[in-house]
């Protein structure tokens, strides 16, 4: 509540006045009846006159002279005043041009420049560090509308500016605008500009001016554009590779999986990364101890343990069902007591790589097994073969030999995976052949286990050589005919002879065409052979078991015995034979 002032007297300046007014009227009082000549005032009265007007002008100078004093001090509080607005109105000029000078490094080093744009007129005022950012010369002045869109990208020119007028206009309501675009730069530079500004309007909504700042994030942009192109890298390499990506929390047991993870474990990635019993109950039984995240929960690090680790699993995988061999790379990392809390990782499909390794190693197997067979069918075709016709010796050899040859050349080109049963009987038929109709094959598609061709060729190899001596292929009507099919657990063939020489009737005794029959088919394969020699030709019956003889299963059949010749002699009805030993009595 302000002061009462009517109870705090006269001020001193009405003190001052009614003072001076007094002493002026007692001395007009003294002196005016002795100007006047009367003698109407006593003497006393006029002494007492001139004693007051004496003392009111004693004190009219004794306010004067205190007046003048305060008078001196006010001058010297006020100088004091302004010397001190002058130091501080100095020192705020020099903090707001230090102020000033920070700010303008500040946008010189962070590449950012103001600006202003008067909405209504159009008059768009631009700083020194806005002009530098758009490769023009630093200095502060006023641009047009179509300065701007000049400079703007040519792929950015048409978004930008509808960007610009839609927030700018009077029926949008904007009062944040932000947008980033690429400007050329007067010596063709391509520089990236964050445009970022607040619009002000008036209480109609309509926009009266734009005040803001362009940041140059040329760099970022390049920054985020390689790291795109990093991270594309990546992911292009991840699918090509089948590399999955996974991180596991072992407190919490939360997962981190990436698109590659899911796909190559065969989960749905909406339902997220599996717990870790529906991914261990993925991982085959044998292979489950391998799994870092079982093993390192319970082991104490080696001292210079890093955490890295390296093994191999397989999966059944979770979409198709297929048996996928996995690869897993990753570190564990362990808190300061040393227990295991993270483990990061990688998995890489290796089935591929897996299965060309066992096909090598079984190739490996197969290569030694023929060659061993080769060399026994040679040695006993040299130890067995009649010698006394020195020509009819080389081309039993030769012929033999050459049956080797094309069961390894069909396998050759069939990646050593097997080879069809077609194929094989139509090449080992076709050297004895003398016209097209002499040979007849009836059968389904059916493929032959690698470990099985060779035995086979051998086999119809013998049979062959004794049709084109003795039986149907050594008459120019003659025909060999072979029917095959698979019924329950076994392969069956039917070799039947028509139109060659009459057959009186089963040869007298075993030549090495039936040690090779009976070696490769009974002996190797596990497979019985039945011959009956009727008077229009041979006919032989061969039931093998299919699982020997077929690829039917995954991973191939299993490797046939070692070629042997040293079984003993059967009944040669049973085993047949070929040769001029067991050519049958007309």
């Amino acid at each position: 509540m302000p002061p009462d002032r009517s109870r705090q007297g006269p001020k001193p300046d009405h003190a001052f006045g009614l003072t001076l007014l007094l002493a002026i009227a007692l001395s007009v009082a003294a002196i005016l009846p002795r100007w006047s000549g009367g003698a109407s005032i006593s003497g006393a009265w006029y002494g007492g006159l001139l004693a007051l007007a004496s003392l009111a002008l004693a004190g009219t100078a004794l306010l004067l002279a205190r007046r003048g004093r305060a008078l001196v001090a006010a001058e010297a509080e006020m100088a004091k005043r302004l010397s001190e607005l002058g130091a501080q109105v100095a020192a705020g000029t020099a903090a707001l041009a230090e102020s000033e000078a920070r700010l303008r490094r500040a946008q010189r080093i962070g590449r950012v420049g103001g600006f202003e744009i008067d909405l209504r007129s159009g008059v768009n005022r631009r700083s020194q560090e806005y002009m530098t950012l758009q490769g023009m010369p630093g200095e502060a002045r006023l641009e047009r509308h179509a300065d701007w869109v000049a400079r703007l990208h040519p792929d950015d020119r048409d978004r930008a500016e509808r960007r610009f007028l839609e927030a700018v206009s009077d029926t949008s309501g904007i009062t944040e605008y932000a947008q980033d675009y690429r400007i050329l730069a007067p010596g063709g530079e391509v520089r990236w500009i964050a445009a970022r500004a607040e619009i002000e309007r008036d209480a109609e909504g309509r926009a009266l001016r734009m005040v803001g700042a362009h940041v140059d994030v040329t760099e970022l942009k390049q920054a985020e554009a390689s790291q795109r192109a990093s991270e594309e890298r990546l992911r292009l390499a991840q699918e090509a590779a089948g590399l999955g990506i996974w991180e596991r929390d072992l407190r919490t047991g939360q997962a981190i999986w990436s698109p590659e993870q899911f796909a190559l474990m065969g989960f749905d990635p909406a339902e997220g990364p599996p717990d870790r019993e529906r991914l261990q109950a993925r991982i085959l039984p044998e292979d489950r101890s391998r799994m870092v995240i079982e093993r390192v929960q319970h082991e104490v690090p080696a001292p210079r343990d890093d955490g890295s680790f390296r093994h191999q699993f397989r999966i059944c995988h979770a979409g198709d069902g297929d048996i996928r061999s996995i690869l897993a790379l990753g570190r564990v990392f362990r808190d300061a007591s040393g227990r295991a809390v993270r483990v990061v990782g990688v998995n890489l499909d290796i089935t591929d790589r897996v299965r060309a390794e066992e096909r090598q190693a079984l190739l490996t197997r197969e290569l030694d097994h023929r060659a061993k067979n080769a060399l026994a069918v040679v040695q006993a075709a040299l130890r067995l073969t009649s010698r006394e016709d020195p020509d009819s010796f080389a081309r039993a050899v030769q012929g033999r030999v050459a049956s080797l040859t094309r069961a390894h050349t069909l396998l050759a080109e069939g990646g050593w995976s097997g080879a069809e049963l077609r194929s094989l009987l139509q090449g080992e038929l076709e050297p004895f052949l003398g016209a097209a109709g002499q040979m007849l094959l009836e059968g389904p598609p059916v493929r032959l286990a690698a470990v099985a061709a060779q035995p086979i060729a051998m086999a119809v190899h013998e049979l062959a050589t004794n049709a084109m001596k003795y039986g149907a292929l050594s008459a120019a009507g003659g025909q060999v005919a072979v029917h095959w099919r698979l019924e329950g657990d076994r392969l069956l063939i039917d070799w039947s002879e028509s139109g060659g020489p009459p057959v009186a009737g089963a040869p007298t005794r075993r030549g090495f065409g039936g040690r090779v029959i009976e070696a490769t088919l009974h002996g190797q394969l596990g497979g019985t052979v039945e011959r009956s020699w009727r008077p229009g030709g041979l006919l032989c019956r061969i039931a093998l078991p299919a699982a020997r003889v077929t690829a039917l299963l995954p991973g191939g059949a299993e490797a046939p015995p070692e070629l042997s010749f040293d079984a003993p002699a059967t009944d040669p009805r049973s085993a047949g034979g070929s040769g001029r030993p067991d050519r049958p009595s007309p």
